[in-house]
């Protein structure tokens, strides 16, 4: 092997090296553009039945391309409903691209997984919704610990690159019922992705 053979063989073999760290290193897998508008995304019946009175907030944060993040709150007006009813809801879309430590389903996997232990770590026991997204768990209690007649439930569901949360309490209701609605606006909100 001659001198310049080995020079063009290290040359490439170089070039070669630096596509792969390049590819490795962006994965070339930005985040997909989260929803400007996310509470668009809420059907009508289901924000009604949720939040009564609702006043509504939205907000989209794109982050370097890795993590696009899109926040939906909806609280009761100052007033509550005729019937005493009153509610408040957050929901967040992040949707997870390629990092140089995994891939966007990778990256969102372990989001998912760790919302999940955290959730069964503070005593919860979060339950699985098996029709919401490829994976999803939902975890609901009272509202607070002094016996108040409100609830509280939390929806977090897997889709792709995604990873959508529901975070929802209401007064009065149940734990079941919190949950219910908590799952109600998970899918609505599943079906416009």
């Amino acid at each position: 092997m001659t001198r310049g053979t080995t020079a063009v063989g290290i040359a490439v073999g170089g070039m070669g090296a630096w596509i792969m760290a390049a590819a490795f290193l962006s994965g070339g897998g930005a985040a997909d553009p989260a929803p400007r508008d996310l509470c668009a995304l809420i059907a009508p019946r289901e924000m009604d039945t949720a939040v009564p009175l609702a006043r509504v907030e939205h907000r989209a944060d794109p982050r370097h391309d890795v993590l696009n993040r899109a926040e939906c709150t909806a609280t009761s007006g100052d007033g509550r409903q005729a019937d005493g009813r009153r509610g408040d809801l957050a929901v967040v879309l992040e949707r997870h691209g390629t990092t140089r430590f995994g891939s966007g389903w990778a990256e969102a996997r372990e989001a998912f997984d760790w919302s999940r232990a955290y959730a069964a770590g503070d005593g919860s026991a979060p339950r699985a919704v098996p029709d919401l997204g490829e994976a999803a768990f939902a975890e609901s209690g009272p509202a607070d610990s002094g016996g108040a007649a409100g609830a509280r439930a939390e929806v977090t569901v897997l889709l792709g690159r995604d990873v959508l949360s529901v975070s929802y309490t209401a007064e009065p209701s149940t734990p079941d019922l919190a949950r219910e609605a908590a799952e109600a606006v998970a899918a609505t909100v599943l079906a416009d992705l």
